[in-house]
């Protein structure tokens, strides 16, 4: 028994050194691929939606298959070609206009430096009014452009990997595997309950930037919608955003404070109340794990990978309950400590 202790403890720590190996090459490998695998899990996510609402399509009204795939397909390219449009069309406008808000700007900070030099605090204005006159908005106009041309690359794998999956569907035997099941089952409501509750919350930041008359509101209502899919942290980048304009036109006066504590109390009451009602149990992911899955995956594909961050880890969470030897490592993910 006691000559075993050692070659015990050389086995565990062999395991661990080749866990830590791997991990690191995994991780290169998904910076290295990233260009093709994010929009290839995208277009996964994306088709576990599209089943979604074709399987509801067809239980509502009772399309035919063909019928409420189609319409599936249609109301799912309208969504997101609508998306793209006016993101291009509201940044680009808003990129063109920068000298209207540049010299508000400068209004706002010749205020300032009045007001502080009142109290005796003096500020080099000069330097400040050079500074903001010399930003490179033409750079930033042929960054944007960059930017876009990569939308539209990406967009295009997507919808590839997307008519793949669509016609292999047809062909392809049912699932059976219970794990690959309940993590398309998981991801699928995770997904649909987010897309909902995500609508829901940039209709209502449109319906209060809009009624304030709040310039670019609906560009940062669009914002809303989108950073709602990022967990804990997007929710704070979403009131965060309009704040400078906000700044530049009501300064700090009782509209400004009103209209975030209204984008503030629509984040916590759909985030905090409302979506966990839904979701019931949701991923089974501990709040730490989702914020150290949230940093890793940004880290690794950027935005999209802080996008996608907390289905990938549910997935590979219940892959892991799956297998004897990984089980202890999904339950520590759920925030159970294994015994």
């Amino acid at each position: 028994m006691r000559s075993d202790k050692p070659i015990y403890y050389y086995l565990k720590a062999s395991a661990i050194c080749l866990t830590i190996i791997a991990a690191g090459v995994v991780t290169a490998f998904l910076v290295y691929t990233k260009a093709l695998l994010i929009p290839l899990v995208i277009s996964v996510f994306l088709y576990t939606i599209l089943t979604q609402i074709t399987l509801f399509l067809k239980h509502k009204f009772s399309f035919p298959s063909w019928l409420a795939l189609t319409v599936s397909i249609v109301l799912c390219a309208a969504f997101f070609a609508g998306v793209i449009l006016f993101t291009v069309n509201s940044v680009g406008g808003f990129l063109k206009g920068a000298e209207v808000y540049r010299q508000n700007l400068i209004d706002t900070i010749t205020d300032i430096t009045s007001r502080l030099h009142q109290h005796g605090i003096t500020l080099d204005q000069k330097f400040i009014e050079t500074y903001l006159r010399d930003l490179p908005v033409f750079n930033w106009l042929r960054n944007f452009g960059s930017k876009v041309f990569s939308l539209v690359s990406n967009t295009t794998l997507i919808i590839l990997f997307m008519t793949f999956f669509l016609l292999g569907s047809k062909k392809a035997p049912p699932i059976t595997n219970p794990a690959i099941k309940e993590m398309l089952s998981n991801v699928s409501v995770y997904l649909s309950v987010k897309l909902v509750a995500s609508l829901a919350t940039g209709f209502i930041a449109a319906a209060i930037l809009f009624g304030f008359q709040v310039k670019l509101a609906a560009l940062f209502a669009l914002f809303v919608f989108l950073l709602n899919f990022i967990p804990s942290v997007g929710s704070i980048v979403a009131v965060l955003l309009p704040t400078p304009v906000l700044f530049l036109q009501y300064g700090l006066g009782p509209q400004f404070f009103l209209v975030v504590g209204l984008l503030s109390a629509t984040e916590f009451v759909i985030g905090n109340l409302l979506e966990p009602r839904f979701l019931g149990e949701g991923m089974d992911l501990h709040p730490a794990a989702i914020v150290a899955s949230l940093i890793f995956w940004s880290l690794v594909w950027g935005v999209p990978g802080a996008f996608l961050s907390v289905p990938i880890t549910a997935s590979i969470k219940i892959v892991l309950s799956k297998i004897k030897h990984t089980r202890p490592v999904a339950e520590f993910l759920a925030g159970r400590l294994p015994h």
